[in-house]
């Protein structure tokens, strides 16, 4: 079954009608009552994905949410992101949820006047949920929890660091949940985690059995061929680290792997490389990443990492190419800005800025007022008509 509402198209598996019968038939409902549950069920996790999927859509992703057995997921067709959008895209799912559980409390403190149908309907959206929120946010992955532990813990630790804990907590979250369903008798949901934990701890193992100090010397070795101008030498190696399992030697090999085409001329495959890469992961090959876009006239992924790129690289270098971008873009007050950093270091060519403006590129906005502004109390000069 699929269907596209509010621009998101929506996949529904028959696995997920097997799922949500199992789970609606353990409330011990009549008939009429376990209709209400399931409708609230379906609704209720339909609604939780859309948090994610309308948040993903207002960042310019590309959503698709699937509803298969044991719940349902958002994918995106356009997978760059930043470590902040995920966060946010993950953490609208629960706050969706919350939202439902306001609105059934709310309604609910108001229900004199209604049937009890519809009582027992606001009642059962409420403490439907309440548990799938609760649940929900056990920092064990895949569930928006483990997510979210995640992408704080890499930000603050590193991706392998900050992963390697996410999966430990994991599987200690996975283990005591299991326990506790399998005591209370939910064994649908005892049996759930014990599955998420069976995998969380094969993930763990894999990464403890894998040869991480042969990467890291691969790498090294690498960087060290690239220094001496071995760059043959340095393309092999890091080609394969490219398919490294380790997402950070992966990037970093990348990142190599570009400066290295760079150095030979092929700029073109260089700029490629880095534009199929995961930006969210880039560092020091984001500022090549911009240096080559801005020779392919892609000015827009210049202003959109200005500020990162500014941030590793904080150079006259950087703030001009940045101001040439905005320039190019038509955002004279952003372009004037940037100069003005650029000014402020020491190897800013102060007599020759007047020069610098008279370049082609500079055309769109240099008769507009804000520039003119900004750059007339950068030149201490009137006008530069």
């Amino acid at each position: 079954m699929q269907f596209t509402f509010l621009r998101i198209p929506v996949t529904i598996h028959p696995s997920f009608w097997i799922f949500m019968l199992l789970v609606v038939l353990q409330g011990g409902y009549g008939a009429s009552e376990t209709t209400i549950l399931a409708f609230i069920f379906f609704f209720s996790l339909l609604f939780h994905e859309y948090g994610h999927g309308l948040t993903a859509l207002a960042m310019g992703k590309a959503p698709e949410i699937h509803l298969v057995a044991f719940g349902g997921y958002t994918t995106f067709r356009n997978l760059r992101m930043t470590n902040k959008e995920h966060f946010i895209i993950t953490l609208n799912g629960p706050l969706f949820s919350a939202i439902l559980i306001g609105l059934a409390y709310y309604l609910l403190k108001f229900s004199s006047g209604f049937s009890r149908e519809f009582c027992f309907f606001l009642y059962l959206t409420m403490k439907l949920n309440i548990f799938w929120l609760i649940v929900n946010l056990i920092p064990l992955e895949p569930l928006d929890g483990g997510q979210l532990l995640r992408s704080i813990l890499t930000k603050y630790l590193g991706e392998a660091r900050g992963s390697k804990i996410t999966l430990v907590i994991g599987l200690i979250s996975a283990s005591v949940g299991s326990a506790y369903f399998l005591a209370t008798g939910s064994y649908f949901f005892g049996t759930l985690f014990l599955f998420h934990g069976i995998q969380n701890f094969q993930i763990v193992q894999r990464n403890a059995t894998r040869d991480r100090p042969a990467d890291f010397t691969l790498y090294n070795n690498a960087m060290e061929d690239l220094k001496e101008e071995r760059i043959e030498q340095a393309k092999s190696t890091l080609k394969k680290l490219m398919k490294a399992k380790d997402p950070f030697i992966q990037i970093s090999a990348t990142e190599g792997m570009a400066a290295a085409l760079t150095r030979q001329g092929a700029k073109k495959e260089a700029y490629h490389l880095l534009l199929r890469a995961d930006h969210g992961r880039l560092k020091r090959g984001k500022i090549l990443l911009c240096m080559l876009a801005f020779e392919e006239k892609n000015y827009q992924i210049i202003d959109a990492y200005s500020r990162e790129i500014y941030e590793i690289n904080p150079t006259f270098e950087t703030a001009l190419l940045i101001s040439k971008a905005c320039a190019a873009l038509k955002k004279p007050e952003d372009s004037g800005g940037w100069l003005h950093t650029a000014s402020l270091f020491d190897n800013a060519p102060k007599e020759g800025l007047k020069e610098l403006l008279n370049q082609p590129i500079y055309d769109p906005i240099r008769d507009d007022e804000r520039f003119q502004t900004q750059v007339q109390d950068l030149l201490h000069e009137p006008s530069l008509k």
